[in-house]
């Protein structure tokens, strides 16, 4: 893809971090400018926001924008965010817009932590995800089925906002809140009233901190790890909230975490444990941020995906769009197959018979996504075992390539007919399983023996999906759906094959 010189912005109640990079798949060449934010004079707040860009004398293709809540991104407004107290109503995205000429894509600051967590630290290769912020305040990013959920305008995920208690530490004026009893900035408050009467290291700092408290405790002192212990406890009250409601696969956690997780991690997942339904923390890791420090800059980075790396496929592809209600059944009778303990057959000659390899390969094995054993049939195998095999095999959708069996195949077209080398294994594999698919691939349309494949399962019930080239043909006309790429060489043909399988891998992958 074309390199893109990007621009993230990242506004804080204390701080604002301007960076920039090229993006071409990977950021690179990653340059930051970091100032003192003026979150009460939006007017100075720009200027020295366009100041810190023009320093860097880069051209500007996209900006990326995140800042912290409430805001609402699909307007591009920010509705006085309690850090940024003079920025009400403040359509932020028009202004950058009118400045510099591009799109700017604007995220809330956990939602973007979460996306640059899923794409380049330790969400990789999973589908549902929860990204928390835990610094000052407290908040939450969602990937679901692989995609960055933000809500209707950009809000979701304001776990600090949830109640543990009917009364408790006020965070953002709501007594007994996860921000109130976890965020950095709430938990010194709380603290103070804690540690009076008691002996403790803790008296003796005037303006305590809870960077002071983490100190202590990893001193020992015995008040300074009570008061990590209520933290570990109610944090891990919130993440058991959120797999109860949305059955993650991974929740990754920021800021403090990493940096004390020496006195968090166990008790955390110990309330985890202990608050969460079994199921759902049996299936769930919890881990702390993979690209710690450097979260900051690919944070503000992310929006680019959006726009960019996150483009749909037809977005990618606009010729093929003609084709989206095919490809799209195609979508959906290999996820019901799937469902319905069917199997996917594949056949093609050529150039074909390597993308029918190709698409084995993708479907038999994790694709875009994590496929780990469920705990039943996990706990089933190693039984046989000394050590964890189970936890390297992969949830496999069941395929076989035809044009693979070298032995049957020569046999047949030898001893029987060269053009029912497929239709005979269709019928071997699959004349006692309806639920079944078999996918023909041909660049023509014409392939006998592809064609053949095609009507005996169409004879057996089964349904059909065919690849071609743009005319119509034998296949188009047998099979339930054809898909056409819009060329008639055959290299050109097979071209547009390869993305139009690896969308449909991808999709399935998602949606079993």
């Amino acid at each position: 893809m074309k390199r893109l010189s990007v621009i993230g912005i990242s506004i804080g109640g204390t701080k604002t971090a301007v960076v920039h990079a090229y993006f071409d798949g990977n950021f690179t060449n990653i340059e930051k400018k970091v100032f003192s934010s003026s979150p009460n004079n939006p007017n100075q707040e720009m200027d020295d926001i366009f100041k810190a860009i023009k320093r860097f004398d880069y051209p500007i293709d996209v900006i990326s924008l995140i800042t912290g809540g409430p805001q609402d991104t699909q307007k591009g407004l920010l509705l006085k965010p309690p850090h940024l107290p003079g920025f009400d109503n403040y359509s932020i995205v028009d202004i950058l817009k009118d400045k510099y000429h591009c799109d700017v894509y604007y995220l809330n600051d956990a939602d973007a932590c979460a996306l640059a967590e899923f794409k380049y630290g330790a969400g990789q290769g999973y589908k549902n995800m929860a990204y928390l912020t835990f610094g000052t305040g407290i908040g939450s990013g969602f990937i679901l089925d692989n995609k960055l959920y933000t809500g209707h305008n950009g809000m979701a995920g304001e776990i600090g906002h949830v109640r543990l208690s009917e009364n408790g530490p006020i965070g953002y004026n709501k007594p007994g809140s996860v921000e109130g009893y976890v965020a950095g900035g709430n938990i010194c408050v709380w603290a103070k009233d804690f540690i009076i009467n008691k002996d403790t290291n803790l008296n003796k700092y005037k303006e305590l901190t809870t960077k002071d408290i983490a100190i202590e405790a990893n001193k020992g002192d015995k008040t300074a790890l009570e008061i990590f212990d209520e933290v570990a406890n109610r944090l891990g009250e919130a993440i058991s909230i959120l797999l109860d409601i949305l059955n993650l696969d991974i929740v990754v956690i920021g800021g403090i975490y990493p940096r004390c997780l020496n006195l968090l991690e166990d008790k955390v997942k110990k309330s985890v444990k202990k608050n969460a339904i079994k199921n759902n923390f049996n299936v769930a890791k919890i881990l702390p941020s993979k690209l710690g420090e450097k979260i900051d800059d690919y944070s503000s980075l992310v929006g680019i995906l959006l726009g960019e790396d996150m483009k749909t496929f037809y977005e990618r592809y606009p010729e093929l769009l003609p084709q989206k209600d095919n490809i799209e059944s195609a979508i959906v009778i290999l996820t019901n197959c799937y469902k319905n303990n069917g199997k996917i057959l594949v056949c093609g000659n050529g150039g074909s018979s390597s993308d029918s390899a190709h698409i084995v390969g993708e479907l038999m094995k994790s694709f875009m996504a994590k496929r780990p054993l469920d705990e039943g049939l996990l706990n089933k195998i190693n039984q046989e075992f000394d050590i964890d095999v189970a936890s390297k095999l992969q949830t496999g959708i069941p395929c076989i390539d035809l044009t693979a069996q070298s032995a049957l195949l020569t046999a047949f077209a030898n001893d029987v007919d060269p053009d029912l080398i497929f239709a005979q294994q269709v019928v071997a594999y699959s004349s006692h399983n309806p639920n079944d698919v078999v996918i023909g691939l041909s660049t023509s349309g014409n392939s006998k023996n592809v064609v053949n494949a095609i009507k005996v399962a169409k004879s057996l019930g089964l349904k059909t999906i065919s690849l071609t080239g743009k005319e119509d043909s034998l296949l188009s006309k047998e099979s339930m759906v054809t898909i056409k790429a819009p060329e008639k060489e055959t290299f050109k043909v097979q071209e547009y094959h390869l993305p139009i399988y690896h969308y449909i891998c991808m999709e399935l992958e998602k949606r079993i």
